[in-house]
């Protein structure tokens, strides 16, 4: 998978939102709270693609900037 995107460092109760969609996710990401050096930063993707090597043919899934947005 290859990905690029806009890196972000949310704070206040913005972070506090994001924490709790990644903690109902993950249950056991408050434990890491407590590693050193310890940094939350968002990535809103702008291009992505997956590539499925193992498969004949070669699967290549690709996502620019407008398809994603209509993800939404």
């Amino acid at each position: 998978m290859q990905y690029e995107g806009i890196v972000d460092k949310p704070s206040g109760t913005e972070l506090e939102a994001l924490k709790a969609i990644y903690y109902a996710k993950f249950p056991s990401g408050p434990t890491r709270l407590s590693w050193p050096g310890l940094v939350c930063l968002r990535v809103r993707p702008t291009w992505i693609r997956y590539t499925d090597f193992g498969k004949k043919p070669v699967e290549r899934v690709e996502f620019d900037a407008q398809q994603l947005k209509s993800l939404a």
